[in-house]
């Protein structure tokens, strides 16, 4: 098949969810079918990355046009204002479509994308939006306290709901890594052909080299600039790790990540570690005895968890972090719902090696059977010769 890949980011270096989820699709299907990419970016791609595609272009993101105080609220709830539309890029789409085509299909990754769906009339287009936003949102204004706040949330809640109506009928199938995003979407827009593919994991990369904790430590990892992270970090440096100190008093948190927010850098002392961005997260994941995942609120999978499970960690999370995984508490997961829980049950594993190497064992079985990239990646096959049939049978 000879595929139209449509990113808001080139997928390189792979330093955040999205640029893995395309990376690996890519890397695992590029030997039987022609992927042509077109980014919205100011990078290139590395030689041996680029050889991937069949051609690969990147457009210069835009500074976002100007717009008057009128006329910006004039359009507060217009869903054509939830991402830009940039003239270039569709020029870029439309130059590649005919200097490269026939197409089979359309790949569009990620919603930001899909304002370019509306003008790719007759070919089939997949809407691998991956995260779904209206549910995210609506959990983030049911929690939401602050009034100015509150009605920021409620305007972007509108806006995504409209967005996803307005521009989601322009593809063919559409696809989420989880069953409460397909529930979310399919209530959104009803008729929607929504098909669940949840995300993998690179299990060769992660894998433990088995270093020792040299002492009790726990760690977590994100981009530290994502605001779920970083404020599921706050809260839990705030309410959860004095409990653990009370009876673990030489704990350590690492918290692992590019682009701190002001708040999570503060929360540094002798105790917590700060990284920022580090090269490579495999090292301080395999010296950490529990792998931590505190967030209150975010949608889809989380990588996070997927790589600690498949280096063997044993993880303690919130309900709300294990969104589309398959977890099985007191087996491959342990899950917490109030800071004294979650503080019980990491203070559990500290203190029980055999216990905390039986959960590892388990989260790394979970990603062999179920997440490794080969098998995700041959679920997305599937549907690929699917919608490319659909262009076989228009012609």
């Amino acid at each position: 098949m000879k595929i139209l890949l449509l990113a808001h980011r080139l997928p390189w270096p792979l330093h955040d969810g999205y640029k893995l989820h395309n990376h690996h699709y890519v890397a695992q299907l590029s030997d039987r079918h022609e992927f042509h990419l077109v980014a919205v970016d100011q990078g290139a791609l590395p030689a041996d990355q680029a050889a991937n595609y069949g051609s690969v272009t990147a457009v210069p993101p835009r500074p976002l046009p100007a717009r008057s105080l009128g006329t910006r609220l004039a359009q507060l709830f217009s869903p054509d204002q939830v991402f830009d539309f940039d003239p270039a890029v569709m020029s870029a789409i439309e130059q590649v479509l005919e200097r490269e085509g026939p197409f089979d299909l359309v790949w569009v990754s990620g919603a930001k994308m899909l304002v370019y769906s509306r003008r790719l009339q007759g070919l089939p287009v997949l809407g691998d939006i991956a995260d779904e936003a209206v549910g995210e949102a609506l959990h983030d204004l049911r929690v939401a306290r602050n009034p100015l706040r509150q009605v920021r949330t409620l305007c972007t809640l509108i806006k995504t709901w409209r967005f996803q109506r307005a521009y989601l009928q322009h593809t063919s199938v559409c696809t989420v890594v989880s069953k409460g995003d397909q529930t979310f979407l399919a209530r959104n827009c009803p008729g929607l052909n929504v098909r669940v593919v949840p995300n993998g994991v690179d299990v060769e990369m992660f894998s433990s080299q088995g270093l020792p904790p040299e002492h009790p430590s726990l760690v977590f990892e994100g981009s530290m600039g994502f605001r779920p992270n970083a404020e599921g970090l706050v809260a839990f440096v705030q309410e959860t790790l004095p409990l653990i100190r009370e009876r673990v008093p030489d704990v350590v948190l690492m918290a692992v990540g590019r682009d701190p927010t002001p708040e999570v850098s503060a929360l540094a002392d002798s105790g917590v570690i700060i990284t920022g961005f580090v090269d490579d997260v495999r090292p301080w994941v395999d010296q950490a005895s529990v792998f931590v995942c505190p967030l209150r609120r975010g949608a889809g999978i989380k990588n996070k968890i997927l790589q600690a499970w498949s280096m063997q960690k044993a993880v303690v999370a919130t309900p709300v972090s294990c969104g589309g995984l398959t977890v099985e508490p007191g087996e491959n997961i342990e899950l917490a719902t109030s800071p004294e829980d979650f503080a019980d049950k990491v203070v559990a594993l500290l203190c029980d090696a055999d216990q905390r190497a039986a959960l590892g064992r388990a989260g790394r079985d979970t990603v062999l059977e179920r997440y490794s990239w080969a098998s995700r990646a041959a679920t997305m096959e599937g549907i690929l010769h699917e919608l490319a049939g659909q262009t076989v049978a228009a012609r």
